[in-house]
């Protein structure tokens, strides 16, 4: 099906990027299951961003299926799924019919999965023996898009909630389209050309990544890693968006002096995460998030360390960022 069939969908004149400190939405729109030959029912949370598919068929993939909502993931880069019951193999699966898994480097370490690599398992729940059962903890995770220090970061991420906690635990999804949009013509000029470079030998919480070992000096930009644009290209919707990755405290910008880059690169994070750019995911049982990776960039909030967060997370293959 088209993605031009999908056609610009309404919210009945309301719009959370103005009447809400974060995009929330607690109670359905209008779907389009009506207006299109739909295999699901899609209703709209926040328009050309948000989207909402419940009792979606992942037990029956046809190529169409697929493709219809492949045109709606293209309209809506962040698609909550509701009343999911799958389990891993069929989370896998769906993924792989989206485009090659990829596979973190975390789940070779704590976020393994023992009967399926693609998984990587996010908790703070710990084995019998004391280690832990997960990845990332119950701790804050800052705004960054997923393994941006490699060459082709993932294009989709697929979080699929087994165990929540009361309170906490949120994710929050910032719109780098309308980041960008936002931005006005003399600063999109001035990011013409930019790169970042994305040193990929420290990780968010400091640590040195696996086979990586730590040069003795805190010049970044001579740290071994990447170069992406600031503003890219997306493969899909071929429009212009903001890329920041992820660390602002250890990115440069090539070919800038350190201190001009520091101050833009700080400007630059501020505007991106500005409230009207984002939207919150207050998980729920049965909630499974999509989001894509090249024009969103995502956070979490922390949680009580008494209470359990377990998730099943499965990433999709992506292509080298290029300039808009």
């Amino acid at each position: 099906m088209p993605h031009a069939l999908l056609g610009k969908v309404v919210l009945s004149g309301h719009n959370y990027f103005t009447m809400q400190r974060w995009h929330t939405v607690r109670r359905p729109y209008q779907t389009i299951k009506e207006t299109l030959a739909m295999n699901f029912t899609v209703t709209p949370l926040v328009d050309d961003f948000v989207a909402e598919i419940p009792d979606f068929p992942f037990e029956s993939l046809s190529d169409e299926t697929i493709e219809q909502f492949r045109a709606v993931w293209k309209q809506y880069p962040l698609v909550r799924f509701r009343n999911v019951k799958i389990g891993d193999a069929e989370q896998v699966a769906f993924s792989k019919r989206l485009g090659p898994p990829v596979i973190h480097p975390r789940q070779l370490q704590q976020g393994k999965n023992a009967e399926f690599p693609e998984i990587l398992v996010i908790s703070n729940k710990k084995k019998v023996d004391g280690t832990a059962a997960g990845d990332l903890g119950d701790g804050e995770v800052n705004w960054h898009t997923d393994t941006w220090f490699v060459e082709r970061p993932p294009s989709a991420a697929i979080l699929r909630s087994i165990e929540i906690p009361p309170e906490g635990g949120n994710t929050y999804f910032a719109n780098m389209y309308s980041a960008y949009d936002a931005l006005s013509d003399e600063l999109k000029e001035r990011l013409k050309g930019l790169e970042i470079h994305h040193q990929n030998v420290i990780d968010g919480r400091g640590e040195v990544r696996l086979n990586k070992t730590k040069p003795d000096n805190e010049d970044y930009a001579t740290w071994s890693g990447v170069d992406h644009p600031i503003v890219r290209l997306h493969g899909d919707s071929k429009k212009p968006c903001i890329y920041l990755g992820g660390e602002l405290n250890r990115q440069t910008i090539v070919g800038m002096p350190q201190a001009e880059a520091k101050e833009l690169l700080a400007d630059l994070w501020a505007r991106v995460t500005e409230k009207r750019h984002v939207w919150v995911q207050q998980w729920q049982p049965g909630d499974m998030m999509m989001w894509d990776n090249r024009c969103l960039m995502h956070y979490r909030d922390a949680f009580d360390p008494s209470t359990s967060r377990l998730m099943h997370r499965t990433t999709v293959e992506g292509e080298r960022p290029v300039a808009a």
